[in-house]
């Protein structure tokens, strides 16, 4: 076939797919767009054939804010900031390796500030229970404890697996190994009921504590594998030869063999990060309404019980933003990893 037939039958087969594209696009723009209501009240969008995107406006706060109290919002939207400031800010970090500590030290600090934020202490910030974090403030703040605790605890585990003595790494490969046979709902059930009688009141007494330590321990099963992973294909010669030089055993771990870890399992490790952000959705078993259980409790009441697919599009929306920002800073760390000071 000659250049000239085959630059015919490719325009030819861009227009067919082109003409395909409008014939299935254009019911879902005129439904999402030309014939949608952006205002008013539930009469109106029932009697409208569109998009009722009026709903998610009348439910935005809820949305974001859940059940804390309005006078009290400032705290929520300094939470949500925190959040993206912390991802954004990972984005633009240069050298990478040589400040893995710092990345995560202001990972950590996000959720205790965040925590602290929500809960107040009592004199300068009123205090807030814990079942009143709702809406995409609970899911910002779980996802961030998932990461940063899940990720400092799968690091123990992955070491304790890989250099402990057989008692020590028999141990962790069965906490391992057990956290990942089991669904995660199934863990966080049994450590929401086994704490309170294994654990002290200020965790055992908090459904919301207890929540984030069954959440932290499947995310660090997950992380823990990524890293152990890594250490099977890092060379042991390294550490001995820092150790020859006189460096000592935590020295070696944190500088030497930790940095060369978290850059060959790096892509892994997003990947997790990815699903502890999108498995936040899971608490809502557990009557805690993080994003998705807003929506619910938005569409399950007489009035906007028939606008449940404008809901779930706006709550894709969310987490597909939210996810496409995390994998940007992720990218951005990935590329900086190998590049070092001169």
């Amino acid at each position: 076939m000659s250049k000239s037939n085959q630059l015919l039958s490719q325009r030819l087969g861009v227009a067919v797919l082109g003409i395909c594209a409008a014939f299935v696009l254009w019911p879902v723009a005129q439904w999402a767009v030309l014939d949608a209501v952006w205002s008013g009240s539930a009469e109106a969008c029932a009697a409208a054939s569109g998009a009722c995107w009026a709903f998610i406006r009348l439910r935005l706060q809820f949305l974001l804010f859940g059940f804390y109290p309005p006078e009290q919002f400032y705290r929520a939207i300094a939470v949500i900031l925190i959040a993206v400031g912390v991802v954004l800010l990972i984005t633009h970090v240069r050298f990478v390796r040589e400040k893995l500590a710092r990345v995560y030290v202001a990972i950590f600090l996000a959720f205790v500030v965040s925590v602290c934020l929500l809960r107040g202490d009592g004199l300068v910030l009123a205090n807030v229970p814990s079942r009143l974090w709702t809406g995409f403030t609970l899911t910002v703040t779980v996802a961030f404890g998932g990461v940063a605790l899940g990720l400092a605890l799968g690091t123990l585990l992955a070491f304790g697996r890989n250099y402990g003595g057989s008692l020590l790494s028999t141990t962790c490969m069965v906490v391992i190994e057990t956290l990942r046979a089991l669904p995660s709902v199934v863990t966080m059930f049994i450590v929401i009921v086994v704490s309170p009688y294994v654990l002290p009141a200020w965790v055992g007494e908090s459904m919301f504590f207890r929540i984030m330590l069954g959440f932290v321990l499947v995310a660090a099963a997950f992380y823990a594998e990524a890293l152990r992973g890594a250490l099977l294909t890092f060379a042991k010669g390294q550490g001995e030869a820092a150790i020859s030089l006189g460096m000592k055993s935590p020295t070696v771990y944190l500088e030497v063999i930790l940095p060369q870890v978290v850059a060959l399992s790096f892509p892994a490790l997003m990947n997790i990060s990815l699903m502890v952000f999108k498995d936040t959705v899971l608490i809502l078993a557990f009557g805690y309404y993080e994003l998705l259980g807003a929506a619910n409790a938005s569409i399950n009441t007489q009035e906007w019980n028939g606008f449940a697919p404008e809901m779930f599009i706006f709550v894709y929306a969310v987490f597909w933003s939210s996810c496409s920002l995390i994998s940007r800073a992720g990218r951005a760390v990935e590329r900086n990893l190998y590049v070092r000071k001169v």
